[in-house]
Formats: structure tokens, C-alpha cells, sequence
């Protein structure tokens, strides 16, 4: 009677193991495939805490999408990963040198932006009014007001003067209906000097 319980106990664990690995693929599938509205409800759903007007792209909230905060009016650019946990430590298993597990929360405050292909690593906070550099790996915390860009990321500008350098560049407001024939016209020589080889 005893074997038979434990047999059950083992079937019993694969299949809820199987039913949270579905669940997992279907929150990915949502997720992907959602516009970016309804992608910040789906989220929400599965663990991730979101403040109010985000806006969230297609992204990888991991595993553990419950250990993740991210504060009001931020934004998430494409393919952005949140990676909460630390896997590198199955090397040490058969050894027993490390038997127990790592896992870090990631915690973005207020009015962020983090940049398409960024990927922030288990236990990294991020400052309020920060911006994370498209293609960033965010290995440690993000100090208030600071831009970060590289792997791994490094702060390159305070936000003051980020916005200085975005002034000197300023295309102006474009509404989407006319952005191709604008943004054409305003680069039309630099767009040239390709075709012509200067």
C-alpha cells in the first residue's frame, strides 16, 4: 500500500510539473502574441506586478514572473528578457557543491524605459526616470536618473544631460500617418551619401 502511494505522490508531481510547464507556454504564447495593452493584463495575471500606464512589448518575463515589479509609466521595448533566476549553478549540483537554488527579484521603479533586447539579470533594481541602452545586459542595480547602455550595462549619461544630446537630434512631433515622408525629407542627404558612396 505504501509503494502505491508513493507511485501515485510521483505521478501526481510530474503531472502538476507538466500542467505548470503548460501554463508556462501559454503565458509565453499570450504574451508574444498580444497588442501591448492587453500583453501589461496578461502579465498581471501571471505574477508580474505593473503600475499604472505601461507599456509593455513583446518580451520574456522568465519562469518566475511573479518575483518582477515594475513601477508606473514605464515602458518595455521589444524582446526585452527578465531573467530571475541563476541556472549557472547546475555545474555545482553533482559535486554538492551548491545543492540549493538562486533565484532574485527584478524591480523597476517609476517612469523607465528599457531599450529593445535588454536583459536584466536576477536581483537588479532599477532607479526611478532610468533608461536601460538597447541590447544592454543589466548585471547590477541602476541608481535614480541615470542611463545605462553596454554588457555589461554602465552608466553613460545622467538623465539631464541625455536629454540635452536628445534636443540637439529633435525630429519634432510626428504623427504616424506622415512619419515615413517626414523623417525621408529630413534625412534625405545622409540617406544618399549610401546610394552615392560620399
Amino acid at each position: 500500500m505504501h509503494s502505491k502511494c508513493i507511485f501515485t505522490c510521483m505521478i501526481f508531481g510530474e503531472n502538476m510539473k507538466r500542467l505548470d510547464q503548460l501554463k508556462i507556454l501559454l503565458f509565453k504564447i499570450l504574451i508574444k502574441n498580444s497588442p501591448p495593452d492587453i500583453r501589461v493584463l496578461i502579465a498581471r495575471k501571471w505574477g508580474v506586478k505593473i503600475g499604472k500606464d505601461c507599456t509593455i512589448f513583446e518580451c520574456s518575463f522568465g519562469t518566475e514572473p511573479y518575483l518582477i515589479s515594475i513601477g508606473n509609466h514605464t515602458e518595455i521595448a521589444g524582446n526585452v528578457s527578465f531573467i530571475t533566476h541563476d541556472d549557472g549553478i547546475w555545474i555545482f549540483q553533482e559535486e554538492g557543491r551548491f545543492p540549493g537554488s538562486k533565484y532574485g527579484p527584478i524591480i523597476i521603479h517609476d517612469n523607465c524605459y528599457i531599450g529593445s533586447n535588454a536583459i536584466i539579470l536576477p536581483g537588479v533594481v532599477i532607479g526611478p526616470n532610468s533608461i536601460i541602452g538597447a541590447g544592454s545586459v543589466v548585471t547590477k542595480n541602476v541608481p535614480p536618473n541615470k542611463v545605462y547602455a553596454g554588457n555589461p550595462a554602465k552608466c553613460i549619461y545622467g538623465i539631464d544631460d541625455y536629454l540635452n544630446k536628445c534636443e540637439l537630434k529633435n525630429t519634432g512631433k510626428i504623427r504616424y500617418a506622415d512619419k515615413r515622408i517626414i523623417l525621408v525629407k529630413i534625412f534625405k542627404d545622409r540617406l544618399n551619401e549610401r546610394k552615392t558612396g560620399r
